[in-house]
Parts: C-alpha cells; structure tokens; sequence
C-alpha cells in the first residue's frame, strides 16, 4: 500500500509556523537581557565618555556644514541614568544642581568632582526620580549644556515606555532592539540625538529671546487640537507634500512644492480655525524643535557623504567605523513623514526639518535669517513671490 504524501502547502505550513515559533522564543530570550537598571548608576563609563568626545569631534568637525557657527560653539553636557547626573565639558559649578532652562525650576544636589581619563567629571545625586535633567537643555550656574540620557539608561528608559503601552503577551516579544537601533541605540543614532539637543544650545546662545519665546509657547500644547482627526488628517497631507522634498533634482520642483504647501497648509489652518496664537505656536516649534530635527538628521548624512572620520577610540570602543547608515535614514525619516504616527509636537519636529529640507533647493542664506529668528515658511513664501 502507498503511503499518502503530505500536500505540498501543508508542508510549508508547518516550515512557517516552526519559524515564527523560533522568532518568537528568539526574540523573548533576547529581550531578558535588556536590563532592568543601569549597571553602575554612580560611574559614568568609558564608552559613554567616548560617545561624548565624538559628539564634540562630529560638530566642531562637520557643524558649520550644517549651520553657519555651529562648529564653533562649544557643548557642554548633562547626561544621566535613573539615579546620577553628570556634567561633562563644563567649567566647575559654583551652584547646585542645575535649572530647567528657560524656566526656573532647580533640580539636583552638590556637584562632587571626579576625574575619568584624565577629565573632571562633576556628579549629582537625582533627588527625585520624576525631575531628571529630561532631554533637552539645563542652566548650571551661567552656563549652559546639552541634556540626555546616557546610551545605556536610554535603552532602559525607552523599553519600559513602550513595554508599558504595547498589549501584555506582544510586549514580550516586540523587537525593541532592533526598533530602537536606528533611532538611540546604535552609536551613530545615539550621537545624533546627542547633537538635537546640542543644537538647542547653539539656538538658546545665538538668539536667547526667541528661543526662550519658542519653548515657554509650548504650554500652548494642550490648548492645540490635536486630537482632532479632521486636522491631522490635513496634516498627513501637508506632510505628503513636504516630504518630496527628498527627490527635489531642479529648482522649478522645489518651486512647486512649495507653492502646494503653502496652499494646503493656509486651507488647513482656515478649515480647522486655528487662532494667530496657535498658528504663532507651531511656527515657534517649528523654529526651535524643527531645526534641532534638521539638524540632528543632516549631521548624520553629511558625515556619510563626507570623508569625515570618527576618532579612533570611538572605532575601537564603540565599533563606530562611519555614519553610512544615517545617509539612508535621513531619507527614509523624510519619505515616511505622512505614514508615521505623529504625537502631538511630533508633527512641527518633522514639518519644520522637511521645510530646512526644501529652503537648501530655494534660498542660499536662508538659515542664517531663521537662527535670527525668522520663520521657514516666510522664507519659503518670500523665495515664490521673488
């Protein structure tokens, strides 16, 4: 008697579904190993110390590229994990803790010094796990720094986020490492967040009174509708016209896009009656956080167009070779605008670094007139009506 074969499908079927099983049990495996805590919350690591010295070395190196003077404007910096603050390239504190810049609020205790590698580290204990240095800028004394978690806690803090708000048996195997690689845990990723707030201290130094303008308005955010599905959807399609700008090849096409989003964007503010105090709120977020996007993402690219090279102990410590893989998500951040998920001030992030994106085929100088504290879509209007 003949021994009836398996039907070829139910073959595959079982291939399949072995694979996922394995993916699974793969990926649930690698996520116990993202740890739960920072493994020496009081030390800052070498590797962290690294990732700050190539931080200073992309900018003073490839900043001006960006934005006219960036390079020569020094960063300090506050990085911190879930107990500790520390402060790197600063002159010693003559206060304690530091100021949430540009508001007032004091966080932190004594700044201890310590020396790594020959460099003064000063330290603070967080007193209060809800008032961390956040990431953006502090104050410490008259002197001010980029603030960020450092590459280890960063993981940390980002997981529990997400593991938080993803459904219970899913949360247990979302690839949250391969998520996050391109976004803070590669160390070209990490380093580029780095300048993002870094460029908000370039902003704070060369224009004080807008940007304490275009960050105190962010109160303005829970006065902004966003949940408004009629105006996101608007915004969706503001972002799709925006995000052409990835395939500008001649000035005419900028020209046109231009023209289509100034169209769409003064429809959608008619259609969904902003006021002029909510219009003034995302041009002001637009300038401040938009700009710190664009400059966070073309860093990245110029560096891989370039024949810029990292330092050598960032190569032998954190494996950094070249910042090839930001070239491909520069544009890949720009081309999935629309697509993206969009959560509240998200949106004026990306419109504002797609608007940088579209004034470098429209206007030569432009970004010196926006650090003045001119607007990119009066510049982008000005360059159609000349």
């Amino acid at each position: 008697m003949t021994k009836r074969r398996k039907p070829l499908f139910l073959i595959i079927l079982y291939s399949f579904s072995a694979l996922c099983l394995t993916a699974v049990a793969i990926l649930f495996i690698t996520n116990q190993t993202i740890p739960k805590t920072s493994r020496q919350p009081e030390t800052l690591s070498e590797n962290q110390l690294t990732l700050l010295k190539e931080a200073d070395h992309l900018i003073s190196s490839v900043g001006n590229r960006v934005f006219p003077g960036w390079s020569e404007n020094s960063t300090g910096w506050v990085v911190y994990n879930e107990s500790t603050a520390f402060a790197v390239g600063i002159q010693e504190p003559t206060t304690e803790g530091w100021i949430m810049y540009p508001r007032n609020s004091q966080r932190g205790g004594k700044w201890q010094s310590r020396e790594y590698e020959g460099i003064i580290i000063y330290q603070t204990d967080i007193l209060d796990p809800e008032k961390t240095p956040e990431n953006f800028i502090v104050k410490i004394g008259d002197q001010i720094a980029a603030s960020f978690q450092t590459h280890e806690y960063a993981l940390i803090y980002f997981h529990n986020l997400m593991y938080a708000e993803l459904p219970p048996v899913i949360r247990e195997v979302f690839p949250y490492k391969i998520f996050f690689h391109h976004l803070t845990l590669a160390p070209e990723a990490y380093i580029s967040t780095l300048s993002h707030e870094a460029f908000h201290v370039f902003q704070a130094k060369q224009n004080p009174t807008m940007f304490e303008k275009a960050e105190l308005i962010a109160n303005w955010e829970n006065q902004y509708p966003f949940e408004d599905e009629t105006l996101l959807t608007t915004w969706k399609e503001e972002l799709k016209i925006l995000q052409q700008a990835a395939e500008i090849s001649t000035r005419e096409d900028a020209i046109r896009i231009a023209e289509e989003f100034l169209q769409i964007r003064e429809q959608r503010r008619h259609e969904a009656k902003l006021s002029e105090s909510l219009i003034d709120y995302e041009r002001k977020r637009e300038w401040l956080e938009g700009m710190a996007k664009y400059a966070e993402l073309e860093i990245g690219k110029i560096a891989a167009e370039s024949d810029y090279q990292p330092l050598p102990q960032a190569n032998e410590k954190l494996g950094l070779k070249n910042y090839n893989s930001r070239k491909q998500f520069w544009k890949t951040q720009l081309t999935s605008m629309a697509n993206t998920k969009m959560d509240g001030e998200t949106l004026f992030y990306y419109s504002g670094f797609a608007q940088g994106v579209l004034l470098d085929h429209l206007m030569p100088g432009w970004k010196e007139r926006v650090i003045q504290g001119e607007y990119l879509e009066d510049l982008i209007s000005e360059t159609i009506k000349n």
